[in-house]
């Protein structure tokens, strides 16, 4: 992990921001920023599985539809990121033999994925683990303190995006 990734944020030189608009977007920043130092030092910790941050939040999201399976695109919302891009982590997935591809029984059109019996022997194997280091990245922030971060973070509208993502 590279070591200015984790800095501490010093907010004694922030400036005060007089406008709505001008607190907002300073919001959005330090959203972008963290979003992607969180991205780096996740992918770092699960570089030795081999597999990305997302690509590891994808199997997690698999594992909680259980059997029935998830289609892509429901994939896709529930993680906040294009179609292509939870195609991507269905075929990476897939590739590795975590993950299975089938037909829908209601739509042929459609395919659902679903963990395999070496997806499950890898999240019962890793899974506990990897959510404790990936929990670790928020430092010494405390639970109710994580639980408001949660909640605040929710309440960013995740729209769905119309054009193609």
């Amino acid at each position: 992990m590279h070591p200015g990734w984790m800095m501490k944020n010093d907010v004694s030189g922030y400036v005060v921001l007089s406008t709505e608009s001008d607190v907002r977007f300073a919001a959005v920043s330090q959203v972008l920023k963290t979003a992607g130092y969180l991205d780096r030092a996740a992918s770092d910790l699960l570089s030795e599985l081999g597999i990305t941050a997302g690509a590891f939040n994808a199997l997690l999201e698999i594992e909680r539809h259980g059997e029935d399976g998830i289609a892509p695109s429901e994939l896709a919302r529930s993680l906040a990121v294009a179609r292509r891009t939870a195609t991507l982590y269905v075929d990476v997935l897939t590739q590795n033999g975590w993950a299975s591809r089938r037909p829908h029984p209601d739509d042929r059109r459609m395919v659902l994925a679903s963990l395999t019996p070496d997806g499950r022997s890898l999240l019962d194997r890793v899974g506990e683990t990897y959510r404790q280091r990936l929990a670790d990245l928020l430092g010494s922030m405390g639970s109710d303190d994580a639980n408001q971060l949660r909640l605040l973070l929710a309440m960013i509208p995740l729209k769905e995006r119309t054009a193609a993502d």
